[in-house]
């Protein structure tokens, strides 16, 4: 009767465990709203776009530069994909495999491409992505927090500052972040796989001496766009400088190769249309990422545009000799910095975020001509220290 009584419980007991472990909630992933509707609406688009290339494909044939078209289109979208788990991941690093699965599941044709953008922007969680596969948990939305708020000003670092010097806020930097972020996808993308192979030939083979020689020339072009800001913006002395520069490096230095004017204490500085425009009080506008050129703000976009018409080498040189002289000049600045990209790309867990506060605190420096910032912004640095 025992041994009965015994296998009963058992059964009872087993049963019980089932019931309990059935009700238990199941683990979900956690995906904040606005991340979630982002990441449906962009693979709509991608879904809309392939329906838009098949029509394409229909009318013009299967050509070339319809495959071309279509390879780009998918790094687009793939771009914007992973720019939503970027941003999901700044957030909160914990989610980034749970995020980058719900992507995946959105846009399952993206895969790789979401894939690849994840571990270039955030090289050390390669391990993390590895593990993304199609199969996801059911997605739990989460409310996100409402828009951040900016720290206290005591709380805020060096960059910060910078950023707002630029801005001439202390609000929101970035109102068209994700714009931003989908351009910033996309010249990444043509950065690597055009720019930076031409770069590195280049530095294969030129030896360093001769490098240093382009940069000398390219910046000795941009003398008499330096000299007529400098003038714009009453700072006569500059203007002298560059004047000076310019005839020095031209002649002494054959034709700017060789920079003599340093030797002369005739110092190179920046001057440009947008800080012209700086030093009559325009605003910046918000920060933006320009397809093909990169970071920049509404009044610097402006300003070198009017650059262009102030260089008087526009009116010299035909257009086919300027465009030469352009695409070198892209190549040998891309060349300077390969390293410190690389540098940034490494050490940053948003490349994007990073590549905007150096640009912010670079072109800061430039509108102050290289000039320390506002002593109340040095003081805010020290606001907690007691």
């Amino acid at each position: 009767m025992k041994p009965l009584i015994r296998q009963i419980a058992r059964l009872l007991g087993a049963a019980f465990i089932a019931v309990v472990i059935g009700a238990l909630p199941v683990a979900k992933a956690a995906v904040p709203t606005d991340i979630a509707e982002r990441l449906r609406q962009t693979a709509g688009l991608w879904q809309t776009s392939i329906e838009q290339q098949k029509q394409m494909q229909q009318f013009n044939g299967n050509t070339p530069s319809t495959a071309m078209a279509g390879d780009m289109n998918r790094r687009v979208y793939s771009s914007m994909m992973a720019q939503a788990v970027m941003e999901a991941i700044t957030r909160n690093p914990a989610d980034a495999l749970d995020v980058t699965n719900a992507a995946i599941d959105a846009a399952p044709d993206l895969k790789a491409g979401i894939l690849q953008n994840l571990s270039i922007a955030f090289p050390t969680m390669g391990s993390t992505f590895a593990g993304a596969t199609q199969a996801v948990r059911p997605i739990q939305v989460v409310t996100a927090a409402a828009g951040r708020a900016p720290p206290a000003i005591g709380q805020r670092g060096e960059a910060d500052l910078v950023a707002a010097e630029v801005i001439g806020d202390t609000g929101d930097d970035d109102p068209l972040e994700g714009f931003n972020r989908a351009m910033f996808g996309l010249n990444d993308i043509l950065d690597s796989i055009l720019l930076v192979p031409i770069a590195r030939a280049y530095r294969f083979i030129m030896p360093e001496t001769l490098r240093e020689m382009g940069r000398n020339f390219f910046q000795n072009l941009n003398e008499p766009v330096v000299a007529i800001n400098d003038l714009l913006q009453g700072d006569f002395s500059n203007a002298g400088v560059s004047v000076g520069r310019l005839a020095v490096n031209s002649t002494v230095g054959l034709f700017g190769f060789f920079e003599v004017a340093e030797r002369l204490d005739l110092k190179e500085h920046p001057a440009d249309f947008g800080q012209t425009l700086h030093t009559y009080g325009v605003g910046s506008g918000p920060f933006i990422v320009l397809p093909f050129f990169g970071p920049s703000t509404i009044r610097d976009t402006v300003g070198s545009g009017i650059d262009t018409f102030l260089n008087p080498l526009s009116y010299v040189l035909d257009v086919e000799t300027r465009m030469y002289l352009k695409v070198s000049e892209i190549v040998v600045k891309r060349e300077a910095v390969l390293d410190q990209v690389d540098e940034l790309r490494k050490g940053s867990v948003d490349f994007y975020s990073a590549v905007k506060s150096s640009w912010q605190q670079k072109r800061a420096q430039e509108l102050r001509k290289g000039e320390p910032p506002p002593a109340e912004n040095i003081d805010a640095l020290f606001a907690d220290v007691k």
